[in-house]
């Protein structure tokens, strides 16, 4: 099963860092028997915040028809890390998206390119095989997970708090959309807020459609989180 070594590790204090000496190595390739969820497979690994969120974001990466693209990587590892940041300040949040990265990403009918047993792109989750845009993804991890210059973070509300209501996003050129639309388009509690500037560019909201809750939970507590 264990095919290469893993490239994360954690400090004494709790903080990320990546330990191998080859920028673009890549992690263990697992693979799963027929009646295993990737989930199952991916955490008998037990692997770290970092790797676990690097493997959603490469295969959901992947799953946007723009695997070459590093702020497609960016953009889907900051909104991940929004709902993660969230959940932690708000209960509501918690139960809506789960809690940590782990509960996040596998919170039920969320991230079902990366991690249903039934996509496509769930061999990317279990066994990224090309090392540049494991790089890509390994780059817009760490950078989401230190929380620094959150593209996401646009509104007063979100400044004051440091805190971003960007949750919800969609990839309308997937093989896997089922539209140009996201399924909640015109939902009322969801504001789509069009193209992000991020690293010095721009993300094009044809490439992924973001979208900001209407109003913040009502429950959220005050102080800033990362």
């Amino acid at each position: 099963m264990m095919l290469r070594k893993s490239r994360f590790g954690w400090l004494a204090a709790g903080l990320l860092v990546a330990v191998a000496a080859d920028a673009t190595e890549l992690p263990v390739c697992l693979t799963r028997a027929a009646d295993e969820t990737p989930r199952a497979a991916v955490m008998k690994i037990q692997p770290a915040d970092e790797e676990l969120l690097a493997r959603l974001t490469y295969a959901e990466g992947r799953s946007t028809s723009f695997a070459d693209d590093p702020r497609v990587y960016q953009g889907i590892a900051w909104g991940v890390m929004n709902r993660v940041r969230l959940s932690a300040v708000s209960a509501s949040s918690r139960r809506q998206y789960g809690s940590g990265v782990a509960g996040v990403i596998f919170q039920p009918q969320q991230f079902n390119p990366a991690v249903s047993p039934r996509s496509a792109f769930a061999k990317d989750f279990l066994c990224p095989q090309h090392a540049a845009r494991w790089r890509l993804a390994v780059d817009a991890t760490l950078a989401a997970r230190r929380g620094q210059e959150n593209p996401l973070i646009q509104t007063a509300w979100e400044r004051r708090r440091d805190l971003s209501l960007v949750v919800n996003f969609y990839y309308p050129q997937s093989p896997q959309a089922r539209g140009p639309l996201a399924p909640w388009e015109g939902s009322r509690a969801l504001r789509f807020i069009g193209d992000v500037p991020i690293d010095g560019g721009v993300l094009s909201a044809e490439r992924i459609r973001f979208y900001r809750l209407a109003r913040p939970p009502g429950d959220v507590r005050d102080e800033p989180t990362r």
